[in-house]
């Protein structure tokens, strides 16, 4: 169900793996620039940072399962991926 209404909304898949891949460099940076007084809390925020990551991970996934049952769902979205997997075709003809 959550993941039809961030379909609909016109979220695509790739932003929740992007929210993935930020939240486990935050987590890294969080962690890195703690201060020496409070290191332990500094700690904390970053496994609790780090904690996102799987949760965004699956829902890019639930969403990605719904892009290909249903398409993009947006004209634009499902317009600029299929010029790209064309322009791709077309470079990889061109190398062969």
């Amino acid at each position: 169900m959550i993941f039809r209404a961030l379909h609909r909304m016109g979220l695509p898949s790739d932003v929740f793996y992007l929210a993935s891949f930020a939240s486990i460099a935050a987590s890294i940076l969080a962690w890195r620039i703690r201060s020496e007084k409070d290191q332990a809390h500094a700690e904390r925020l970053g496994i609790f940072i780090g904690l996102w990551g799987p949760t965004f991970m699956l829902m890019g996934q639930g969403i990605q399962q719904l892009e290909a049952i249903r398409g993009l769902g947006s004209a634009k979205l499902e317009g600029a991926t299929q010029r790209a997997e064309r322009e791709v075709a077309e470079a990889t003809a061109a190398a062969r």
